[in-house]
């Protein structure tokens, strides 16, 4: 019998790859390069380390609390949408493009302008109701909770997570009912929706908050029903049997 001895050294010196670097080499391997843009990535990213750093940079020479909210509000934005395009191309690998960010929505612009709008004309005109530490305080947890939940469901789901409504079933795509999906159905959105209330109550901006939440629910539950036809389209009575297990969308009263 033939033996290949340098086979049989190569064996010896290479174990075999744990399973979850097996997996996560299939899942990067995954990667489709035609659907990104690395120059537009590149912008992206650049604009928004460049715009996190002067907020930091504000935030250190100048402690008053009028410019202090409006820094770590911007900061929330570049940490929202950097983990937006970072947890895809980690979890979802196949799905990443240099829309990932989620920075060409042009409501976000808007909200964005009526956030400073209505936060600089409360501070010009009524300074002093407007500067409570309780409400900032309170508005950075649920953001930051809000975020948190958010990321929470993005990892959970891994590739069955996309930014966008799935018409067409796929065998990456499994229905995900443990972690945080075992106590709400759609944790991003849930996330999403907390974030923006925590966001806008820190700034004390009470008529984009009241606003900004009916027009969220609006959305979110036209979404849900939406996406939810598709669900039961493709798990049929496992989805079925995990809504009634799992009553909580993620969003109230939906």
């Amino acid at each position: 019998m033939n033996i290949d001895v340098e086979e049989v050294l190569r064996a010896r010196s290479e174990p075999p790859l744990d399973h979850h670097i097996v997996t996560n080499l299939n899942r990067y391997a995954q990667y489709d390069p035609s659907r990104v843009n690395l120059l537009t990535v590149m912008i992206k990213s650049l604009l928004l380390g460049i715009f996190f750093t002067i907020n930091i940079i504000i935030m250190i020479i100048n402690t008053r609390m009028i410019y202090f909210r409006i820094n770590v509000y911007f900061l929330a934005l570049c940490v929202f949408h950097s983990l937006e395009f970072i947890s895809t191309v980690l979890f979802n690998n196949s799905q990443v493009d240099d829309d990932s960010f989620i920075l060409e929505d042009s409501d976000m612009y808007i909200v964005i302008i009526l956030s400073l709008f209505e936060y600089s004309s409360m501070q010009y005109f009524f300074p002093v109701i407007h500067s409570s530490y309780i409400t900032f305080i309170l508005g950075l947890i649920i953001a930051f909770g809000g975020q948190y939940i958010r990321w929470l469901a993005m990892y959970t789901a891994q590739e069955s997570f996309n930014h966008y409504i799935q018409r067409k079933e796929s065998h990456r795509q499994v229905l995900v009912t443990r972690g945080i999906y075992s106590i709400v159905r759609h944790p991003s959105y849930g996330g999403f929706f907390w974030w923006f209330v925590g966001l806008q109550l820190m700034l004390g901006n009470y008529i984009v908050l009241m606003g900004g939440m009916i027009k969220l629910w609006s959305f979110f539950k036209q979404r849900i029903q939406f996406e939810e036809v598709y669900l039961i389209k493709f798990y049929k009575l496992n989805y079925i049997n995990y809504k009634d297990r799992v009553i909580r969308s993620g969003i109230p009263f939906v």
